[in-house]
């Protein structure tokens, strides 16, 4: 294999093709069933674990190839996700291996069927998995890669491998491939010295519309983020203020966006001390048919900490360009990020340059285009918050006792916010709340 020589080669298909490779005389036919068995079980031991953490079902043969079709990294996939569909001699090199792939689990699935000693692995021809994961495929994704397998081997079936290899293309030009095709949603993770982006699993579900108020805000931020979508100039956006009050809910309810996922827009989760691996992150999705945003939380410095000029670069003043494709997202209870005492104000009165001083603790800041201020609510929106989150949660309370017990939750608590509102409400349910109020 040389464009799905990352499928061909792991563990899991090299038994299956070993396994179907192997085609024994009568004389040998004991000893070698019971090979083809042990490599078959080896697989199934995989494919099994791996329908049962993403809640797949049904025929695991095909579900598995059409899995590791979308996942896979390879040429073919992006140069059809950036330039649509190719031709000449790479298109006949893709025809060539994906006629081979399908048929070592057509080959495993004939296997299987004709040998009565080999009927344990039947079911994998009718899986129902036994349980909703918390890593499973989010239903539009898992919907992808059913749909995959049906056409790729629906053609299969009618001999018809240019169509097979039709829908996969058609695929790729859709969703794209790689790990970005299934998932919206990525965080940096290290180990040995090397970083690779790896899938967040289990979303907040909510959307931008569940937050209560703020709609100013709301509005500014689904501007710029839909004109990022739409390939027109963005700006990388900063989104300070109050602690509790939505900022970082309103990022990521973002990939809740109707269609926002489907036009591309994927969020990568970074963190502080990862703030120096960020060229390389950009690396992994630079030339890519997808929108990033890069997303900051909690962004902020003390005098000491330096890692901010690795950001100020990246955003905006290194040789190496930040690609079009990336926006920089960040919360912060801090306006200028770097934190400043009274001190550095004294110490500015004696330095010869201390409004460069000033400027330099400013800077990163400034290399936000976009910059939104969320401010504590009042007791009114407080209420309305709580009024709708008891709503959304079925708790079934008289309003006046709700706000009550509300208002008397919020003293000492952080003040009128969102985050005191959703921590209320979960009292309220961890109580039991769900009935009629005793």
């Amino acid at each position: 294999m040389i464009i799905f020589k990352n499928i061909s080669q792991k563990k899991t298909f090299a038994s299956l093709s070993e396994a179907a490779a192997l085609s024994p005389s009568p004389l040998e036919a004991r000893a070698k069933t019971a090979q083809i068995s042990q490599l078959i079980a080896d697989a199934a031991a995989d494919i099994l674990e791996e329908a049962e953490a993403y809640s797949l079902g049904g025929n695991l043969w095909h579900i598995f190839l059409a899995l590791r079709l979308c996942e896979d990294e390879n040429i073919l996939g992006k140069a059809t996700e950036l330039d649509g569909m190719p031709s000449g001699t790479l298109a006949e090199i893709a025809l060539e291996e994906l006629n081979s792939l399908c048929a070592v689990v057509g080959k495993i699935q004939e296997i299987v069927e004709s040998d009565e000693s080999l009927a344990r692995f039947k079911p994998l021809g009718c899986y129902v998995p036994s349980r909703k994961s918390a890593l499973a495929l989010e239903d539009e994704a898992k919907a992808l890669v059913l749909g995959l397998a049906e056409k790729i081997f629906s053609a299969v079936a009618a001999s018809e491998p240019k169509r097979a290899l039709a829908q996969l293309l058609s695929f790729y030009m859709a969703h794209g491939s790689g790990i970005f095709a299934l998932n919206r949603a990525f965080k940096w993770q290290t180990h040995g010295g090397a970083g690779n982006l790896v899938p967040i699993f289990d979303l907040e579900k909510y959307a931008l519309d569940s937050l209560v108020g703020y709609e100013e805000q709301k509005t500014e931020l689904l501007a710029n983020t839909e004109q990022f979508l739409s390939g027109k100039t963005a700006n990388n956006v900063l989104l300070f203020g109050d602690s509790g009050t939505g900022k970082s809910s309103s990022v990521k309810a973002l990939l809740n966006e109707p269609g926002f996922v489907r036009r591309g827009l994927r969020m990568i989760e970074v963190h502080k001390e990862q703030y120096r691996d960020i060229a390389e992150i950009l690396n992994c999705v630079r030339d890519r048919n997808y929108r990033f945003i890069l997303f900051m939380d909690d962004l902020s410095f003390e005098e000491f900490e330096v890692e901010y000029k690795y950001l100020k670069a990246i955003i905006e003043g290194g040789l190496e360009r930040k690609p079009d494709n990336v926006l920089i997202y960040a919360t912060s209870n801090r306006r200028n990020l770097i934190r400043e005492v009274w001190k550095d104000r004294k110490s500015a009165s004696d330095d010869v340059h201390g409004w460069d001083t000033m400027q330099e603790k400013h800077s990163l800041a400034d290399r936000f285009g976009v910059t939104i201020w969320y401010g504590s609510a009042d007791r009114d929106l407080y209420l309305e918050m709580i009024e709708t989150m008891a709503r959304e949660e079925e708790l079934r309370v008289p309003k006046e006792e709700l706000e009550r017990m509300a208002l008397q939750w919020e003293v000492g608590r952080g003040g009128y916010t969102g985050r005191t509102a959703r921590q209320f409400i979960q009292y309220a349910r961890h109580l039991a709340l769900g009935g009629d109020l005793k």
